[in-house]
């Protein structure tokens, strides 16, 4: 509910010693999304974030682009439209300081994967890649050819 997202918020934009942040069905409008994103925006603490089965990925993983403190994303049981590829791959070209990214059953079509595989193409930070259950998933490895910071690739059917 807003409330609590509310309550998320201040945490986020307040509390410098939280690490890890897990979020498990619990944003179910757009809403909502945004005033947590604005939290996770502004957040300089946070260096693993985990989000699942929620609305509103998109503008979440947009608010990342210039996030310096968090190291690992994992998305998991999202089902990305492009809208919400697009803010991806965004992320994995213009955040730097990610190192680690869980992707789980959240790339169903080839033209996500596709999106997807472009930002990865361009990273410059990340060193470990697992990709689980995702479609298509030979669109994004090919893409990883020439990538010289990948040194973890996990492929999981």
């Amino acid at each position: 509910d807003k409330e609590g997202a509310m309550a998320l918020k201040q945490v986020l934009i307040e509390n410098t010693t939280l690490r890890e942040i897990k979020l498990f069905h619990c944003i179910e409008s757009m809403e909502v999304a945004e005033v947590v994103a604005e939290g996770l925006q502004y957040n300089t603490g946070v260096t693993k974030l985990v989000l699942c089965g929620i609305e509103g990925v998109g503008t979440l993983v947009q608010r990342l682009r210039n996030n310096t403190t968090l190291t690992s994303l994992e998305l998991n049981s999202l089902e990305m439209e492009k809208e919400e590829a697009m803010s991806l791959k965004q992320v994995l070209i213009d955040n730097t300081t990610l190192r680690e990214i869980e992707l789980f059953e959240c790339i169903q079509s080839m033209e996500v994967a596709e999106v997807v595989a472009e930002g990865l193409q361009h990273n410059t930070g990340v060193t470990k890649l697992v990709l689980w259950g995702i479609e298509r998933v030979g669109i994004i490895v090919q893409r990883l050819r020439n990538n010289t910071t990948l040194t973890s690739l996990e492929l999981y059917k």
